[in-house]
Order: C-alpha cells, then sequence, then structure tokens
C-alpha cells in the first residue's frame, strides 16, 4: 500500500481490480492475483468440474440426434 500527503491529511491508494465474475471491487493480493473474489472463484471452479464432468456423459435424450 502506498501512501500520499495531501492538504486533507493522509490519502491511501490501495491496489485493486473489479471480479471478472461480477464485477465487484477486490482489494486483497489473491484476490487481485486471481482477477476473482473468494465466492465467485469457487463458482467458477465449480462450473469447471461441471464442464469436465459433461464431457464424458451421454444423454439419450439430447436435442438434435434422432430427429426422425
Amino acid at each position: 500500500m502506498e501512501c500520499a500527503k495531501g492538504q486533507d491529511g493522509d490519502i491511501f491508494m490501495v491496489r485493486a481490480r473489479r471480479c471478472q465474475r461480477c464485477g465487484g471491487l477486490l482489494t486483497s493480493a489473491q484476490a487481485v492475483a486471481d482477477g476473482y473474489g473468494h465466492v465467485c472463484k469457487m463458482k467458477e471452479l465449480q462450473k469447471k468440474r461441471d464442464r469436465e464432468e459433461r464431457k464424458n456423459q451421454y444423454s439419450l435424450f439430447e436435442e438434435g440426434e434422432n430427429d426422425g
């Protein structure tokens, strides 16, 4: 964290960025590095796991197949 002196007292500058998923303000060093807040990071990881799991599944009821 950097600090600069202003006329009204101390002004602090904090490194921050927006979450890539929800747009919320991220201020922790880990969240800034990841690009996601802790909740959005867990949701993105779950979404990735679900996508990987679906790759290996076959559905008898998928649309577009066996349209007679």
